[in-house]
């Protein structure tokens, strides 16, 4: 009866010590898991914070750019206005070179040299109305003499008047013809435009204000 009770007894104590061991690998197997989740976890985190970080970054890049952009646009609107306001006046003074006293002789160059680009020795001069009786008294006679000058005869000049007010200057064309040389002041500022703004960045802008 002894032995049996030993026997029983030794199979409590190795039942406790089997269960110990499950127990201590549950817990092993557990603290492992959770260490695994714990790293998983933290990867997934500093994954996370990375690409909020990357967006954070773009973002603010975004922003920054379109920023920049408008800036950018207003400096160019303000730009074009001062660049327009300084044609503009430039216009209005170029038109009251109709007072001055070379005002026929500034007609005349800008005749001759429409004549010199058109064939044959009959023309027709057109002109704001303002400016109709000074080619008959004074500005035919001149260009007449300039061309004569050049070895070219002007057999007939005639003078008409422009459908629109114009600033000065002429279109000169032949009759019959459909070419017209465009030599009035509003023409000639549109075709040296470029030349034109660039005396007005360099005069009237700083280096600062130059966007490229």
């Amino acid at each position: 009866m002894e032995s049996v009770d030993k026997i029983c007894e030794q199979i409590r104590g190795d039942g406790a010590k089997e269960v110990d061991s499950i127990l201590e690998k549950a817990r092993s197997t557990a603290a492992a898991i959770i260490a695994k989740a714990e790293n998983e976890a933290q990867q997934v985190g500093d994954r996370i914070l990375k690409e909020a970080t990357e967006k954070g970054a773009v973002a603010k890049k975004r922003v920054l750019s379109s920023v920049n952009l408008e800036v950018r646009r207003i400096r160019l609107k303000a730009r074009e206005e001062v660049v327009n306001a300084v044609m503009d006046a430039a216009r209005a003074d170029v038109e009251k070179g109709r007072k001055r006293d070379d005002y026929p002789r500034v007609l005349a160059a800008l005749a001759a040299e429409a004549l010199r680009v058109l064939e044959g020795d009959e023309y027709i001069v057109y002109a704001d109305r303002r400016d109709l009786s000074l080619l008959e008294s004074a500005v035919f006679p001149l260009v007449r003499e300039l061309m004569k000058k050049e070895g070219r005869a002007v057999k007939r000049i005639e003078g008409r008047a422009l459908p629109g007010s114009t600033a000065g200057g002429v279109q000169v064309g032949v009759p019959g013809g459909n070419v017209i040389f465009d030599n009035t002041i509003e023409a000639r500022m549109y075709r040296y435009r470029d030349e034109i703004r660039a005396i007005i960045f360099e005069g009237v802008f700083s280096s600062e204000d130059k966007i490229e």
